[in-house]
């Protein structure tokens, strides 16, 4: 079984020879490669990286979380892995854990797993309590547009199994965390969350994705409402498009009712022209459901195509 750690780096030359040596040391006994994608450092993370022994893929300049996720997701279906872990360079996993978090994977018992700090409170690590905050509201959203039960969606170490990597997809440039957790719930494939311990905050530098709250707040939603509604185009304008209609349609009538016995409409003017708005709103948002639907279908075809390819790979190396 071919594995690959994959691992995004920018500006970690501090910690990525640790990282890496660590990996190596606990996981010298599996055919793994360990590839590390530098976003654009402008410090010696890639030179680090190589001398290291990993594969190293740049891109020159800062491309964003989400890019470097698929970067990462393209080597892997390329060159044939059946399993890709993804670890952060800033040296707050454990690499031991690696083992523990690819069981339920490598076993067959999960298509995914992914660590979380908050699943077990003995392991929860001490963080400032506006980011646990954070972290839970978002897990909670998280949840609720996957339909699954999940209370980290925003921890990076986790562990990809053949379907996964044949079928997971993420379009954000910004991160990939949560929209991985969404797009793999809503395709059916299996989840497992592992209790971890974590450190809670790096031990070198600031967080590169969550160091503006605001900013990070406002792009993950963004991330999420997009994989979310992709998925499921109807529940996001279909329900509010024929409760539109439906609202509109009755006030009408009940305006067009009062116009029959009293022969005048007033003073309910307004009534009747906001019945109206709501009515163009609504059939609007169904056309607009109707074209999201086509994409979605057409994402679909897309999906089982780039399967089908990362299986043919898988096939010809193994060969």
């Amino acid at each position: 079984m071919k594995t690959l750690v994959a691992i995004p780096a920018l500006n970690e030359e501090i910690t990525i020879r640790q990282v890496i040596s660590s990996i190596s040391s606990i996981l010298h006994h599996t055919r793994v490669t360990i590839l590390v994608v530098d976003d654009g450092s402008t410090d010696s993370t890639r030179e680090f990286a190589e001398t290291a022994g990993a594969t190293v893929i740049s891109h020159g300049r800062n491309m964003g979380l989400g890019t470097t996720f698929r970067t990462m997701l393209s080597y892997a279906r390329e060159n044939g892995f059946d399993f890709m872990a993804t670890v952060d360079a800033d040296g707050q996993f454990n690499p031991d854990d690696l083992p523990v978090l690819s069981e339920p994977v490598i076993s067959g018992r999960s298509d995914f797993s992914t660590a979380s700090r908050f699943l077990d409170p003995k392991l929860t690590p001490p963080m400032p309590f506006l980011k646990k905050w954070g972290n839970a509201r978002v897990a909670k959203l998280v949840g609720s547009l996957s339909n699954t039960e999940i209370h980290d969606a925003t921890c990076g170490f986790r562990v990809y199994g053949p379907r996964a990597i044949e079928r997971v997809s993420c379009f954000s440039r910004f991160t990939y965390t949560q929209e991985v957790i969404i797009d793999i719930a809503r395709k059916g494939l299996r989840i497992a969350e592992i209790p971890v311990a974590i450190r809670g905050e790096r031990e070198h530098g600031k967080s590169r994705i969550a160091s503006n709250l605001w900013r990070y707040a406002h792009l993950s939603i963004e991330a999420m409402y997009s994989v979310a509604h992709g998925h499921s185009p109807w529940r996001f304008y279909g329900k509010p498009a024929f409760t539109l209609v439906f609202t509109g349609v009755l006030t009408d009538l009940l305006v067009l009712v009062r116009w029959l016995i009293v022969g005048r409409i007033t003073p309910y003017v307004a009534f009747g022209i906001g019945g109206l708005f709501l009515i163009t709103f609504g059939i609007l948002l169904i056309l607009f459901a109707s074209i999201a639907d086509i994409s979605a279908a057409n994402r679909k075809m897309l999906e089982e195509i780039t399967a089908m390819e990362t299986r043919r790979i898988r096939t010809e190396r193994s060969d």
